[in-house]
């Protein structure tokens, strides 16, 4: 059917106040305790992210994926509390302004799967004998030659550039 489990969180694309508040409001859930290449592929928290594009939203923001969830999202939450305080009633017009320009980790989670549905829609033209080589070079980490990975304690391999974080495997 269309409807989601009922352990998933609201979807990052359709529902992303929803998805936003869900992951800010409960950062104290053991979650959140795990590296953020780990939360990430938390449906409960991050539903619709899977393994490439974790890797594609961490490689843009420049996190280690080995860092710990609760760092990088308790920065968020405090960021987000701080533009609050600053201007309360900034326009919907005005949030996009600024998240287009500084996108954080929560908004990358809704705008990167919108990237590949968009480039899907000639990607899935039956006339596109390219279509793999099309979304290859979409990619900027994920399976790229001269990245790093490492496999995460679930066995999953994340791509990165740079550190991987203080909760790397060993």
């Amino acid at each position: 059917g269309d409807a989601w489990q009922p352990d998933r969180g609201p979807c990052v694309l359709s529902e992303y106040q929803a998805f936003r508040e869900n992951v800010l409001k409960n950062l104290d859930d053991k979650a959140f305790d795990k590296p953020i290449c780990e939360a990430l592929l938390d449906q409960k928290f991050f539903n619709g992210i899977g393994n490439y594009l974790r890797a594609e939203i961490l490689y843009r923001l420049k996190i280690p994926p080995f860092e710990k969830a609760r760092t990088v999202l308790e920065a968020l939450k405090e960021q987000e509390q701080a533009k609050r305080k600053k201007s309360p009633s900034l326009t919907l017009s005005k949030k996009l302004k600024l998240m287009r320009g500084s996108p954080d980790l929560l908004e990358l989670c809704h705008t990167v799967p919108l990237e590949v549905i968009a480039a899907e829609k000639n990607l899935l033209e039956p006339d596109h004998s390219d279509n793999y080589a099309a979304f290859k070079n979409w990619l900027q980490c994920y399976l790229v030659p001269g990245m790093s990975s490492l496999r995460d304690r679930h066995g999953r391999t994340i791509w990165f550039q740079g550190e991987p974080g203080p909760m790397a495997p060993k």
